[in-house]
């Protein structure tokens, strides 16, 4: 049973206890909300994905099947949208991040910086007739990159900060999800950011971060309860009390912080993009 940190029946409560937690912690913290506690911390990618099956009598690996060929459809987003967002030196890290944004599927995760905007996406479209309740997940993304499995070249010395990607070829890129059942992060996820603007208002207003993460995942445990060797553990979640969901929406509009300032207004030529590479992407089988 997953053990929850806090129970929040108001904005109030929210915004003390994240003071709180800040003033204690010596690490910076990333926030992501879930408007169903049944929810895993899977990306999009892979939540049709399926273990594949084998009727050989052999021994073989954890693999999974069923999800989309995520490369070629990013490099595809690229192609269409290319020059037009106003940058020339992208990555293909930089265009997931956009194409996530836009509702492509892709095995990062996005999380914020900003505690509110995860309270949104917690309580947005949440229906009480459900027998779950909202939640907002916390993450140490330091801790998380310790206990992953990459590591700088020289001296196998450990990564204990989100990683900027700024830098990063696009080979690399296609070095690390070549094989989305064997990724150098392994099955713990990888703390990933850009500094660079992207002119993305979803990505801005949202104060966007990421975690990478493969097909491949421990269904026994929730990954970011896991502890690192001092027993602080990687996030953990606050529970958000479901009978105080319109109270804390009305608050939050009281600060301006909406469905149209999260989003946007206007569906942007880069949506329209996004749909249509998703529709003619490919998957694995």
């Amino acid at each position: 049973m997953y053990s929850y940190k806090n129970e929040i029946n108001n904005l109030n409560e929210y915004i003390n206890y994240i003071f709180t937690l800040k003033n204690s912690e010596n690490c910076e913290l990333w926030y992501r909300g879930h408007r169903n506690s049944e929810w895993k911390l899977r990306p999009t990618l892979f939540r049709e994905a399926v273990k594949k099956q084998y009727n050989d009598g052999m021994v073989h690996p954890i693999e999974y099947i069923n999800y989309i060929d995520f490369v070629p459809e990013i490099e595809n987003f690229r192609d269409k949208i290319k020059g037009k967002i106003g940058k020339t030196k992208l990555n293909l890290f930089h265009y997931t991040f956009i194409g996530q944004h836009y509702g492509l599927k892709t095995p990062i995760l996005d999380w914020s910086t900003d505690p509110l905007v995860a309270l949104f996406f917690a309580l947005y479209e949440f229906n009480i007739a459900e027998d779950t309740f909202p939640l907002v997940y916390v993450l140490r993304p330091s801790i998380l990159n310790k206990n992953s499995a990459i590591v700088y070249t020289e001296g196998d010395e450990e990564i204990e900060e989100p990683f900027n990607i700024d830098n990063i070829n696009d080979e690399q890129f296609k070095e690390w999800f070549k094989n989305l059942n064997n990724t150098p992060f392994s099955m713990v996820p990888f703390a990933v950011k850009s500094e660079i603007d992207l002119r993305s208002h979803r990505i801005s207003r949202q104060s966007g971060v990421f975690t990478l993460h493969e097909a491949r995942f421990d269904s026994s445990v929730n990954w970011i309860s896991k502890e690192d060797n001092d027993g602080t553990k990687i996030g953990f979640a606050i529970k958000i009390n479901p009978n105080s969901v319109g109270l804390i929406i009305n608050q939050l509009e009281a600060l301006n912080i909406t469905y149209e300032t999260i989003y946007g207004k206007e569906v942007t030529k880069i949506q329209e993009y996004a749909n249509e590479v998703l529709k003619k992407s490919e998957r694995i089988l």
